[in-house]
């Protein structure tokens, strides 16, 4: 890839190549002076349409505020002539490749998971954010187990008004019966891939899974969910709340925090209480560079 000489890319070394979407690639970076690895995101603008470019805007606006332990946190955002440029704190790996070496997890480690996922859903709900493309492969690893929630090509800012959508977003699989009935929805369509995704970690595979899209949507919406004989009472009532095929019946803000399955130990919350103190730190000191 040849990159532009511009003045703001000049703040960075560019490394190596880490991975590539139909968006454009990502690269592995180093903060020039400081020396703080990051992953850049090179977001190409040729071909796209107005439509597109101001959603990826938009994109970059919702990442811009975001402060969270369990949320990947944008430490740098510009447009250079052709290209739109994220530069994101570096996360470990992603949970799809977990998920693809070990096929299932124990439900302790998906337990671990599952908390601070909901704390990261909590806080963008919280904030009238629906993230609308909750999959693995949208969740990354970062230092000591950290859980990160990324890619917020499909995120929607909800207005204080605003109190359904309907345009479909997402990946089939992980989609909410509402979803893909093209039905309006809210907040809780995250909630179902949430449990999708707790149930893939665990079992191997989501709940609903066939190469046939009209099948998949047949299932999504008439088909009970199958539980594993070996799971807990805990990890199974948490499920069932999230795999609601009813919206209005999902387990949800705040009784879902308050779930056995997902409650914090006093520990937990501490620890949690230090994390948010160091992401609101990386937030300054990425402020600070553009001083």
């Amino acid at each position: 890839m040849q990159f532009e000489n511009d003045p703001q890319l000049q703040k960075y070394y560019v490394i190596d190549l880490v991975g590539e979407g139909s968006f454009g690639k990502v690269y592995k970076g180093r903060r020039r002076c400081t020396g703080q690895i990051t992953a850049m995101k090179f977001i190409v603008k040729q071909g796209k349409s107005e439509k597109d470019i101001k959603n990826l805007r938009q994109e970059i606006e919702i990442l811009r505020h975001l402060r969270h332990e369990n949320i990947i946190q944008m430490l740098d955002a510009f447009e250079t002539k052709d290209h739109f440029v994220v530069v994101m704190e570096f996360a470990q790996g992603e949970l799809f490749e977990v998920l693809e070496d070990d096929q299932s997890l124990p439900e302790e480690v998906v337990q671990n998971v599952a908390k601070q996922l909901v704390h990261a859903l909590h806080y963008l709900h919280s904030n009238r954010i629906i993230h609308r493309d909750m999959k693995p492969q949208n969740i990354l690893i970062g230092a000591n187990g950290a859980v990160k929630l990324c890619d917020f090509g499909f995120a929607r800012a909800m207005s204080c008004s605003t109190m359904v959508l309907t345009s479909i977003k997402g990946t089939p699989l992980y989609m909410a019966p509402e979803l893909v009935q093209e039905q309006p929805y809210n907040h809780t369509v995250d909630l179902w891939s949430l449990g999708v995704i707790l149930y893939e970690l665990y079992v191997g595979q989501p709940p609903f899974y066939t190469n046939s899209i009209y099948s998949l949507i047949h299932h999504i919406v008439k088909d009970p969910v199958k539980f594993p004989e070996k799971i807990s009472p805990e990890f199974k009532s948490f499920l069932k709340g999230l795999l609601n095929k009813r919206p209005g019946d999902r387990l949800g803000w705040p009784e879902l925090l308050e779930h056995p399955f997902v409650r914090e130990t006093d520990e937990e919350r501490r620890r949690r209480d230090l994390a948010l103190a160091d992401a609101v730190e990386l937030a300054d000191s990425s402020r600070a560079w553009k001083r």
